[in-house]
């Protein structure tokens, strides 16, 4: 749509080419919308000749109606004024989505008698219309009120109607740009912080790598040389012995090649699904008791890989930094209002300040000293999830992921 004008079947003959332009600056124009509101309110209190007239927005939050512009111009603080939905004229008028007509009209509110311009038990003639848009919902409520008795005609109520619903389109508008630019602020967050985490990932792997499958292979190398030089200057014993260390470290390196691979995909988790895995997960770390309690769960393949990724990173972190001697895992699901499914993983280890460890959303510049903490902080994010990690030092550490799910059948 171009232009200042509405389309012309939108809206009766009769209007005014101020009252024109004013509404097609509402329904086309840009950033805030509230000093257009206000020059509406005052050329529809002189349309319809009216002694003022009140826009109220909706808080859906707090189940209220506020002022969001208000002509003729008032001391009184017009932002005092709440109504609730659903109750008198105006919040049956925003929940029913009809336009209500009322002539003799004696509002209780002392801050909604002072902006309508009447004393206590004085009554005022009003029209409320409801500013819908196309799929029906109130957006705001627009009322015309008259200190003189008088009836609003139907064609009144007509023509305030579909100004109205041009109030209505622009707002729905104007909110349908702000979810779009928060998803799309968080989208782009989520994006950031999943490319950090492929790269922590690839440098886990290549740590993992470095430290056990290259180092075992060079040494290999290094003990076949020295079995090679030994055979030439027939010496059969040293070559030998040579040749059985060389064998021992290809067996390191294989076995530290299929943990590498293993902590890519565990092919349990594949097969089994998640309780299967962890229980498998419990039994690679043989230095700590790891007791698992998971339920056998139906989740989705998503949802799995990133719990079972989280108590993976949890154990070793609790085999690497933690000293601890016994860890906990349980996996089930919770009913309820935050239902889903819930993995904790607890150990007795010497715990951490956490408050010096917190995880703030986009913040990835150190994830060596928080231990995992913003990959498992990610991976729930992205699941729509919580997770809180609850440690002090000398108590150990317990983490919790949440991540929610449809209700069960």
């Amino acid at each position: 749509m171009t232009g200042s004008t509405p389309p012309s079947e939108s809206l009766p003959a009769g209007l005014s080419a101020e009252l024109l332009a004013a509404v097609g600056a509402i329904a086309t124009g840009q950033g805030d919308a509230g000093p257009r509101l206000t020059q509406l309110a005052r050329l529809l209190t002189e349309h319809f000749a009216a002694d003022g007239c009140i826009v109220y927005g909706i808080d859906p939050a707090a189940d209220q109606l506020f002022v969001t512009a208000v002509h003729p111009p008032t001391e009184h603080d017009a932002a005092a004024l709440r109504l609730p939905l659903g109750f008198g004229v105006t919040g049956r008028v925003a929940v029913d989505g009809i336009a209500a007509v009322l002539v003799d009209d004696a509002p209780r509110n002392s801050v909604h008698r002072a902006l309508l311009g009447i004393a206590e038990g004085q009554a005022v003639s009003r029209m409320c219309v409801p500013a819908l848009s196309p799929d029906g919902r109130t957006w705001a409520v627009v009322a015309i009120h008259s200190r003189t008795r008088r009836q609003f005609s139907g064609s009144e109520v007509a023509a305030a109607q579909r100004v109205a619903r041009l109030v209505g389109l622009r707002l729905q508008r104007d909110a349908a740009l702000g979810d779009a630019a928060e998803h799309r602020s968080a989208w782009e967050g989520l994006v950031a912080a999943t490319v950090s985490a492929q790269e922590a990932e690839r440098r886990r792997v290549a740590a993992d790598l470095h430290d056990g499958v290259t180092q075992a292979i060079a040494s290999l190398a290094f003990h076949l040389s020295a079995a090679e030089v030994a055979l030439t200057e027939s010496e059969p014993g040293f070559a030998l012995a040579q040749v059985q260390a060389a064998r021992q470290l290809a067996d390191l390196a294989f076995n530290e090649a299929r943990s590498a691979i293993s902590g890519l995909r565990s092919p349990v988790l594949d097969d089994l699904g998640l309780a299967a895995g962890l229980e498998s997960l419990a039994r690679s770390v043989p230095q700590l008791a790891v007791r698992v309690e998971a339920a056998d769960l139906d989740l989705p393949e998503h949802v799995a890989t990133a719990l079972y990724r989280i108590a993976q990173e949890s154990i070793q972190n609790a085999v690497k930094h933690s000293g601890a001697s016994n860890v906990f895992v349980r996996l089930d699901r919770v009913d309820g209002v935050d239902g889903g499914v819930l993995l904790v993983v607890g150990d007795d280890g010497h715990g951490f300040d956490v408050g010096q460890r917190s995880y703030v959303p986009g913040d990835v510049v150190q994830p060596e000293p928080r231990y995992g903490l913003v990959g498992m902080h990610e991976r729930i994010q992205l699941l729509g999830g919580r997770l809180s990690v609850d440690s002090e030092p000398g108590t150990g550490t317990t983490v919790r992921a949440l991540v929610p799910l449809p209700p069960a059948d």
